[in-house]
């Protein structure tokens, strides 16, 4: 494990970003009730209420959700200032956040205004108290470091995120804002900017630091520290004018990354089996997959002479469901079979500066999350995608799929306990030691 250039000075309490990771998984069992009891009507259309509740719950309660607890673990770590008053920002942030997700369920599901306004307003402010404190941070911190500066657009593509779905929440209240027309255009902007800005970039900026840090992988070429996260954000604000050229070169970016990943994954010096590896794996074939299927020519995904594996009603349903389950959720995943061990030892660790000789109450970090079991999750993810795509083709699959991603969160989730539990056992162990 490569630890040059971080710090675990500043680290916030444990269980500050353990209550982000352990609500993510919730939110997708959520999920998949939801696809349960929606039918087939779900699958006709990404406009569907129903539809939009299932993509907003996924990605905000799920991968912003990790994301969100990361940040707070990794800032420190890579920049080694760590934010201001961070039971206070996690927590108020949290539960704001975690209200507001459900609300905006709720409402897109029920129609109700008061669901919307309350949506609103919850979202608004858990995660302008998160985004205040983060922003803070990286003002802070003058490193032009290239996994900072990748950290700054995320954060920035966060913020524009936020403002569009304000503006479009408010839209749907009937509040209008002069001068901005919030068409179907101002919508893929809102979601671009969620998927490939916040999430992707924020992606990028760890995989710079992850693979080499965990997997003993070289760094990343030089030119794609450098310039790739930068050229991604400004494709985003091309898109803004000329959506079709900037998407497909949006789609290029990703490929090269896509290599890249490859690169660095082949060249590592500990070459033992990973899943995290795995996951990384499939999110770089996932890429290049969706370079392939998006430069198709439109009228394979609909004409009727074409082969069903290729006809499809909606070719931009089936790219954003392959982006966000094979690609976002696979990194986040991979990464969470990392973190969490990671976390779970180094904080214990630091429980033993006071008397080393404790150190023989931490067991091995492998034990806090079984490695069979971490596979056992990657197959599930695996079934679950399979299952995802079979239900694009053939909406009365439904049940299948939910049946798929409820046994693995339900999984994920047990895992994240189970190391949870192993971590609070140990730490009270060691503070008895301490303090006889």
């Amino acid at each position: 494990m490569n630890m040059s250039g971080l710090s675990f000075n500043a680290l916030p309490p444990i269980d500050l970003p353990f209550r982000f990771f352990l609500s993510a998984p919730i939110f997708i069992i959520a999920c998949a009730i939801l696809v349960l009891f929606s039918g087939e009507t779900l699958w006709l259309s990404r406009w569907q209420p129903n539809m939009l509740a299932l993509t907003h719950c996924f990605t905000l309660g799920f991968l912003t959700m990790v994301m969100m607890g990361a940040l707070l673990q990794l800032l420190p770590v890579i920049g080694g200032i760590g934010i201001a008053k961070p039971r206070l920002i996690a927590t108020s942030s949290h539960a704001l956040y975690c209200a507001g997700v459900m609300a905006l369920m709720l409402s897109f599901v029920l129609a109700i205004n008061w669901l919307t306004l309350a949506a609103l307003a919850l979202l608004s402010f858990g995660v302008s108290i998160y985004l205040g404190a983060i922003i803070w941070v990286l003002i802070k911190k003058i490193s032009q470091g290239d996994s900072i500066n990748c950290f700054r657009l995320a954060i920035t593509s966060l913020v524009i995120l936020l403002l569009l779905g304000i503006l479009l929440l408010a839209n749907r209240l009937g509040i209008t804002v002069p001068f901005i027309k919030l068409d179907k255009h101002v919508t893929d902007i809102h979601a671009l900017m969620g998927l490939v800005g916040w999430a992707g970039l924020l992606i990028i900026a760890v995989s710079f630091q992850v693979l080499p840090m965990f997997h003993v992988a070289p760094n990343m070429p030089k030119y794609i520290r450098q310039y790739l996260g930068v050229s991604i954000f400004i494709l985003l604000v091309v898109y803004v004018f000329y959506a079709e050229i900037a998407l497909g070169l949006i789609f290029i970016s990703h490929g090269v990354f896509a290599f890249s990943l490859f690169y660095v994954i082949k060249q590592r010096k500990r070459k033992v089996p990973d899943t995290s590896i795995k996951y990384w794996q499939l999110a770089a074939g996932t890429l290049l997959l969706l370079n392939l299927l998006y430069f198709l020519p439109d009228s394979f995904y609909s004409a009727e002479q074409t082969p069903i594996f290729i006809s499809l009603p909606d070719k931009g349903m089936l790219l954003t469901s392959i982006f966000i389950y094979f690609y976002l959720l696979s990194v986040i995943q991979g990464m969470l079979l990392k973190i969490l061990p990671f976390l779970s030892y180094t904080h214990l660790q630091q429980r033993c500066f006071i008397d080393f000789s404790a150190m023989q109450f931490i067991p091995h970090m492998h034990e806090f999350l079984n490695k069979k079991h971490g596979l056992a999750l990657y197959y599930m993810h695996i079934l679950s995608g399979l299952s995802l795509l079979a239900v694009l083709f053939e909406p009365s699959l439904y049940v299948v799929f939910a049946i798929f991603l409820l046994v693995e969160f339900v999984w994920l989730f047990v895992l994240m306990v189970r190391c949870m539990r192993l971590y609070f056992t140990v730490n009270q162990k060691i503070n008895l030691f301490n303090n006889p």
